[in-house]
């Protein structure tokens, strides 16, 4: 199944724009594409950003600007207008996403026989405190990461784009929206495949990932058990000397 992995960015996230296409590169499923909308910015910028999109020199990376102001949920249907794959998957410019992440969501997808997956559990990244949580996001109202969506083309909604939500929080409309009328499987216990980033330019505040490593981050004891995958799950991300931290304090050491 061909795949369109859908991206979001702003001209000066360049660095992270390219990491990201960097992790999409190395994906272990073949059939693929990636679109880049390319939001807001002075000319320059924008086209600098471009260039280093073809830079990578890969064909089935493509970039789309704009010709005006849109909201973010308007910006996603752009991206969603672009793509030729059977499946759509959310990938954020400035979070790490494994090699296997598009095999295992369309392969959870796939064995469910659902309209779309998302993942239960990722692992939340605070880079000045070089820490990192096990969240589980199962008692939310999304039941999972709303980043982390995987859904079938032909069965996803499109993005709100008037209001307050179609400025922040369009993911998870959607996916509210979505689990209203359709299956959607949790994908639950691999959370490598999706490490979300909080450096300090993030659409929600510093606080607000604060919070959810007080409110879904597993036990130091549940790490302890769990640290071999861990360790292993999160080997590609480099992210030695790293504390990786239950709600009740640190469990070990990366």
């Amino acid at each position: 199944m061909r795949v369109s992995c859908l991206m979001v960015t702003l001209p000066e996230r360049r660095e992270m724009m390219i990491r990201a296409a960097r992790a999409w590169i190395g994906q272990s499923h073949a059939d693929r594409e990636l679109i880049v909308v390319i939001d807001r910015g002075p000319p320059a910028e924008r086209a600098a950003a471009v260039a280093a999109l073809a830079a990578l020199g890969r064909a089935d990376i493509r970039a789309v600007v704009p010709d005006g102001p849109l909201s973010l949920g308007a910006l996603r249907n752009l991206s969603v207008a672009h793509a030729t794959g059977e499946a759509i998957c959310q990938w954020d410019d400035d979070d790490l996403h494994h090699p296997e992440r598009i095999a295992r969501q369309l392969a959870a997808m796939t064995q469910a026989d659902a309209a779309a997956t998302l993942l239960q559990d990722v692992m939340l990244y605070r880079a000045e405190p070089r820490t990192l949580h096990w969240l589980n996001w199962a008692a939310t109202p999304a039941g999972g990461h709303p980043g982390t969506l995987f859904c079938r083309r032909d069965r996803m909604p499109a993005y709100v784009e008037t209001g307050p939500t179609a400025r922040l929080g369009e993911d998870l409309d959607l996916l509210v929206r979505l689990q209203a009328r359709e299956a959607v499987f949790p994908q639950a216990g691999e959370p490598h495949l999706y490490v979300y980033v909080t450096h300090g330019a993030n659409s929600t505040a510093a606080e607000h990932h604060a919070l959810l490593a007080e409110r879904l981050a597993i036990s130091q004891g549940l790490l302890r058990r769990r640290e071999a995958g861990l360790r292993e799950g999160l080997r590609p991300f480099g992210l030695d000397g790293a504390s990786v931290e239950g709600f009740n304090g640190p469990a070990f050491t990366l």
